[in-house]
């Protein structure tokens, strides 16, 4: 009996080297490759499943192949993104990158870090990774690579409002069929959306959700259903959203992906307040705001608390509403700013990429010359001949090189101090100019007015008659009243439906006369072009220095609470501020306190 129990740990011991034996054996002879590309499957749509997989690999990554260890440690760094860290992702895929022999590795690499960087908001990093991407697509052949560049490449497009871009590799991809026809038709879906061709993208739904009707692809198929929800809403089908979305939440909830969860959240949010079901759009507005917390600056999360804002509205508890209204509005100026930032970081990288260009042809042209130096050396006059033309080529290359770039640099200027929309200045080109503007005023003691100008029920115009018709508007209110406004008059756009005027030497009579005069330009709008009906309004309140000194915060503060009681007087019509009107001093106040608070 004590031989047994003396023999017993040898016999577990020998046994565990036989099972890690056999292991190493079944790894070697292939399961490493079958596990791995069970994790490829998974990965986005049995999160569970996959994070087993990857534990057991790393467990027993001694057995792999080095190709094998490779595709791990991609796998890896695509589990540090879907968690929401994407700097080690990032890293760790460049690391990959460097070091992996496979090209089609590196491509997948590069594809990953694209992507991740873009959902990271460092878009300018994300678009030289898209140059690279393109770059490396044409000698890769393998499928599944193939499919994952040309998906990053048409999402990265979408990104910045390129969708013409967009939806030809999305076609590309839907052409190349197999998996990729599913995440081709997904990312379609969303550039017909965000180019607002409804019909167009309403006939592609069905047919879309088709090729994603396989286990793996859960997560496209949710992002169509989240998509085609939108739809119904657009159309005023709240019932038929709601519906969907329901029949798809828990699916959707199950992947665990933050973005689509908010998104399902305010998407519903949205529907059961247009239905008049308010406790239950309280619910999943918050949800949204729970599920998007990690990003406050996208599109669920401006929905969310824009619902929160019309539910407390509602209600009658104003408190919450304004709270609400100055979330929603600091949401969706973030969000704003956030597409800004794309579309500038992927012109600086267009720019730079043809600059580096231009350089290289030049440099090119430079060796050219040369070489012809050398070639013709024999050969004196005729080189002296040569060498003078090509010489002055160079320089006029260089020349126009250097045009070129200088007026790229003002137009990037031009555009960073003017609305994209309507052309006039946006809110920190208007503060800038203004505090010069109020400086020299002071100085020379003359008179000087703000004017805030708000389109009254803009909202009803965009959900009647369409975004297109709202930036029509836009354009034709800054057309009228530009048509009434001097050269030394400071005009600009401080976001949505306001707008900002300075007048230089102006009292505040002649102010009023001139705001009433911009008014009745407005109220002759048509809000259809060519309609004859004259829909549309707007509300001033103005601000003299005489009574409110020349520091453009007061000035501001003091026309807004003027613009207020416009609002409350019955919309479209002038209201010049009041020192002694104890609202206009309560109003003041608050914004005042406010804009210590953002402006430091």
């Amino acid at each position: 009996m004590s031989c047994a129990r003396r023999l017993a740990p040898g016999v577990l011991a020998l046994a565990a080297l036989l099972w890690l034996t056999n292991v190493f054996a079944a790894l070697a002879s292939g399961e490493g490759a079958a596990l791995l590309e069970q994790a490829e499957i998974a990965k986005s749509s049995q999160p569970a499943k996959f994070e087993a997989l990857l534990e057991r690999l790393q467990r027993e990554s001694d057995a792999l192949s080095d190709p094998e260890r490779y595709h791990l440690r991609y796998l890896l760094a695509w589990r540090h993104a879907y968690q929401g860290d994407y700097d080690t992702s990032v890293e760790q895929l460049h690391e990959l990158r460097e070091e992996a022999i496979d090209p089609v590795l590196r491509l997948r690499a590069t594809a990953t870090a694209a992507n991740v960087l873009a959902i990271a908001r460092q878009y300018q990093d994300a678009f030289v990774e898209l140059n690279s991407l393109l770059a490396q697509l044409p000698e890769i052949s393998d499928a599944r690579a193939r499919e994952q560049a040309l998906a990053v490449v048409a999402f990265l497009y979408n990104q910045v409002g390129e969708y013409e871009l967009g939806l030809k590799y999305a076609g590309i991809l839907i052409e190349e069929g197999g998996s990729g026809a599913c995440r081709g038709g997904r990312i379609r879906i969303e550039a017909l959306y965000k180019s607002r061709r409804f019909d167009e993208m309403a006939r592609q739904v069905s047919s879309t959700l088709e090729r994603c009707a396989r286990p793996e692809e859960k997560l496209n198929a949710s992002i169509v259903h989240a998509y085609a929800a939108k739809l119904h809403l657009e159309r005023g089908q709240y019932e038929e959203a709601i519906k969907l979305l329901n029949a798809h939440y828990a699916e959707a909830r199950s992947l665990r992906y933050p973005h689509l969860m908010a998104d399902f959240e305010a998407t519903l949010a949205r529907g059961y307040l247009e239905a008049d079901r308010l406790e239950s759009a309280h619910r999943h507005a918050i949800h949204a705001l729970e599920s998007g917390a990690r990003n406050p600056y996208i599109e669920p999360i401006v929905s969310a608390y824009r619902t929160l804002y019309l539910l407390s509205k509602e209600r009658g508890d104003m408190q919450a509403a304004l709270s609400y209204h100055e979330k929603y509005a600091a949401a969706d100026k973030g969000y704003l700013d956030d597409v800004s930032a794309r579309q500038l970081a992927y012109q600086r990288v267009s720019h730079d990429f043809v600059s580096k260009k231009l350089q290289i042809d030049a440099l090119n042209k430079q060796n050219e010359v040369l070489q012809l130096q050398q070639a013709l050396g024999r050969k004196a006059a005729e080189t002296s001949r040569l060498y003078i033309i090509l010489l002055v080529t160079v320089l006029a290359f260089i020349a126009l090189w250097a045009y070129r770039t200088k007026r790229s640099q003002l137009h990037f200027m031009k555009l960073s101090r003017i609305d994209g929309l309507t052309g006039i200045a946006n809110r920190p080109h208007f503060m800038e100019q203004a505090e010069r503007a109020l400086e020299a005023m002071r100085r020379s003691a003359q008179p000087v007015c703000v004017v805030l100008c708000d389109l009254d029920h803009f909202k009803s115009i965009n959900d009647e008659f369409g975004h297109a018709t709202g930036d029509f508007v836009l354009k034709q209110t800054v057309a009228a009243c530009k048509a009434h406004l001097g050269a030394n008059d400071l005009f600009g756009r401080f976001g949505g439906e306001e707008f900002g005027i300075l007048l230089p030497g102006c009292e505040l009579e002649e102010a009023r006369r001139r705001c009433e005069q911009l008014r009745q330009e407005i109220e002759a709008i048509a809000v259809q072009p060519g309609s004859l009906v004259p829909s549309v309004s707007a509300s001033f309140g103005v601000a003299a220095s005489a009574t409110s000194g020349y520091e453009l915060r007061q000035l501001l503060a003091h026309a807004d609470a003027a613009l207020y009681r416009a609002k409350h007087a019955g919309r479209n019509c002038v209201v010049v501020y009041e020192p002694g009107n104890g609202d206009d001093t309560r109003r003041t106040a608050a914004i005042n306190a406010r804009l210590r608070g953002v402006g430091g």
